[in-house]
């Protein structure tokens, strides 16, 4: 793959990344996800202000998102490019495009990517994010379970020779990535005020869903 062919394969990865899933699914029910709770795109955000079943069709489509460029990329590209079109999906859902650069934290996304470059390692880091959540009841140390177990499982994959060392690079910008989104988060949970999946913000933002 020439590096003309490499940089589009990236950008694509990002434009996919930046389908505002969250955003389109909030809309239907006639809420503006990007003015309510948090602000973000992501299922944490669409479940305070929408519900589980918008919930579950954003966290679906987030997964999607990161798996089939990936996926697609990881059968023919060098593995540079696809580890770098891994965290261009992340990048695309935290900073979209067609949001004014706006979105969530890329839980979902990263999910989905890990499973495009390892199937088994993305069940691997699903479990340990679900865990997490389950102890603490706060989705964004769901998130940062993800990004951290996904660089640990990209270390160890690579270790025993699943998969190629370049894709920890992935995990490492990932994390970065995540980290990036989760600055708020972090604040709120050391001042004891990050809310708790399922806790319905004050502010729900209700749009026409007719023309």
């Amino acid at each position: 793959m020439n590096f003309i062919l490499a940089v589009a394969a990236i950008l694509v990865a990002y434009i996919f990344g930046s389908i505002p899933v969250g955003y389109l699914v909030a809309r239907l029910y006639g809420v503006d996800v990007t003015a309510s709770g948090s602000g973000r795109t992501g299922g944490t955000n669409v479940l305070r202000s929408v519900g589980p079943v918008a919930a579950a069709l954003t966290v679906l489509g987030d997964i999607l998102k990161g798996l089939i460029p990936v996926y697609l990329l990881a059968t023919v590209a060098h593995p540079l490019v696809t580890a770098l079109a891994a965290t261009a999906t992340v990048v695309g859902h935290n900073h979209s495009l067609f949001l004014h650069f706006r979105g969530g934290v890329g839980a979902g996304t990263a999910m989905g990517a890990l499973g495009g470059l390892t199937f088994p390692g993305a069940l691997v880091v699903a479990a340990a994010g679900l865990i997490a959540l389950g102890i603490s009841r706060y989705a964004s140390v769901l998130s940062t379970t993800i990004a951290v177990a996904t660089l640990v499982v990209l270390v160890v994959f690579a270790g025993l020779g699943y998969v190629p060392y370049t894709y920890i690079l992935s995990g490492v910008l990932t994390l970065l990535v995540m980290f990036n989104a989760l600055r708020p988060n972090f604040a709120r949970l050391r001042a004891g005020t990050e809310r708790k999946v399922g806790q319905k913000p004050e502010n729900i933002v209700r749009v026409s869903t007719h023309h």
